[in-house]
């Protein structure tokens, strides 16, 4: 659609195209996300490319939290930019955003979060969030907020260049897959394809993906987390200069170091979940509550979220856990589906310090002291939306077949209805009444693996990641019943069917 009937989209780029011209100096402040990373280098290398002198910043999680905060804004106006554009983050900044404009500094916000109030009037807003847009997408990512600016500064034509970004983005931040967003990833991804930038090409080989095959599950399983861990357990600025690395050498070992960092952050998300599993069940909790609030002084805002979303998948409620300080604790909200998340914080607004963020995903912090007054609260008001009922876990099938009709043709059949998100999951088969052999978990004994064989014998690899202890399950039961999605295992050459399941039953 038209960008312009984003609101203040006229005022951004007139105001961006005037300083570009100048010459004038221009920082551009995002999160430190995938998406953030995104916005951020995408609309770097377009107001250089359009002759502004830019400087990107991005913040660090665990020692400046989320978004444009005072002391943020006050070491941005240090530096005495001309313009300060912030991607992926600012709806809930007006403080801050004053306090620029008492420096002298021209504040734009580029942003897709929810907002409360008004921020001040000499801002431009971009959002389609706002009540007053008229842009019919109004679930886009950050990046595609961005991408929007980048369409009206440059054109279509020349904005399409900038579509690998914007699907990296949109994938990432998990936005619904619906509408424009997979017009916008549908593109994006057949430009990754073929995209020779240094960054994308040594990410993609450090993951061991194959570039020209990459689907929204390669971005989703193994480009973002790269990306995103970073800024989980060190500084994000590695990634964003990943993303904006012109040449191989610099590009190869910062790719190296992502996939390191990622290692990292693998391990540190097992041992959370691990001690938030074992706090769960000390404490009687699944029996007591709709929802989960769990806190520890040895948990890190950086892996909150992951071990967020983990147990909201697994108990099917929403859950919140916290980095506990000893004055104030942070950390990330998931809402495992059920409720619009940040409503349900936002009803305990009292108590808390700051919060924002999505229907699914959001972050908050709040007094140490405040922790059993949130969990009481939280509960409360989780029960609400679902009808004094504690949550339950479904699972959405969408056709039945049986293993020995799945082959290869039929992965690159359910293909052609990619791109998959939120909104457009891939499709889940029933696959009922299948043998099992070679049943074990993996080595770490997280993941569930077996061989499940059809009626004419032939096998087929299936994997349930996080479900390692239900290996007595499939090896006392005869027959199951699969929930799975369907994924090409390359190995050593060769192509082979993989399941990945959803769940499983034994057959009655």
């Amino acid at each position: 659609a038209d960008p312009t009937l984003l609101p203040d989209l006229n005022r951004a780029t007139a105001i961006l195209r005037d300083a570009a011209s100048a010459g004038r100096t221009i920082c551009v402040f995002g999160d430190y996300d995938v998406d953030g990373l995104t916005s951020t280098a995408m609309l770097t290398r377009v107001l250089r490319r359009l002759g502004a002198t830019v400087n990107p910043v991005v913040p660090h999680r665990m020692d400046d939290g989320y978004g444009l905060t005072i002391p943020v804004a006050e070491r941005i106006a240090d530096t005495a930019p001309d313009i300060v554009v912030t991607v992926d983050c600012g709806s809930s900044s007006p403080e801050e955003l004053e306090l620029l404009l008492a420096r002298g500094v021209q504040p734009i916000v580029v942003d897709h979060h929810y907002y409360s109030g008004e921020l001040p009037a000499a801002v431009p807003f971009v959002s389609p969030r706002r009540p007053d847009n008229q842009y019919p997408c109004e679930h886009l990512a950050g990046v595609g907020v961005a991408y929007m600016l980048v369409r009206h500064l440059l054109g279509d034509d020349d904005a399409e260049m900038y579509l690998p970004y914007v699907a990296l983005g949109t994938v990432c931040d998990v936005v619904e897959m619906r509408g424009e967003n997979r017009i916008l990833v549908a593109k994006g991804i057949s430009k990754l394809r073929r995209w020779r930038l240094p960054g994308i090409m040594a990410l993609c080989a450090a993951a061991g993906v194959d570039q020209g095959s990459v689907t929204t599950w390669h971005i989703g399983h193994l480009l973002g987390p790269r990306l995103n861990a970073a800024g989980r357990i060190d500084t994000p600025v590695k990634a964003l200069d990943l993303l904006l690395a012109d040449d191989a050498t610099t590009a190869t070992p910062l790719a190296l170091e992502l996939t390191r960092l990622n290692e990292l952050r693998q391990a540190e998300t097992r041992r959370m979940q691990d001690e938030a599993e074992a706090s769960i069940c000390s404490n009687g909790w699944l029996e007591a509550h709709p929802s989960l609030v769990l806190a520890s002084e040895s948990w890190s805002i950086g892996i909150a979220g992951l071990v967020a979303g983990r147990l909201a998948d697994t108990y099917a409620r929403p859950v919140i856990v916290l980095e506990q300080g000893t004055h104030t604790s942070r950390g990330s909200a998931r809402s495992g589906g059920t409720i619009d998340v940040v409503e349900a914080i936002g009803a305990s607004a009292s108590i808390l310090e700051r919060f924002g963020g999505h229907r699914d995903a959001a972050g908050l912090s709040l007094p140490t002291d405040q922790i059993a007054e949130l969990r009481e609260q939280f509960a409360a008001t989780v029960f609400d939306p679902c009808g004094g009922r504690f949550p339950a876990r479904t699972v959405q099938i969408d056709a039945v077949a049986s293993l020995d009709e799945l082959s290869l043709d039929t992965v690159d059949l359910l293909a052609r209805l990619e791109p998959f998100g939120r909104g457009n999951e891939m499709p889940n088969l029933l696959i009922p009444a299948v043998g099992h052999r070679y049943a074990k978990t993996s080595k770490d004994g997280r993941h569930l693996l077996f061989t499940a064989t059809g009626g004419r014998g032939r096998g087929c690899s299936a994997v349930l990641f996080g479900a390692g202890q239900r290996l007595s399950d499939v090896q006392s039961a005869t027959r199951l019943d699969l929930v799975a999605s369907l994924q090409r295992d390359t190995w050593e050459g060769r192509t082979r069917l993989k399941l990945h399941l959803s769940d499983f039953r034994v057959s009655p």
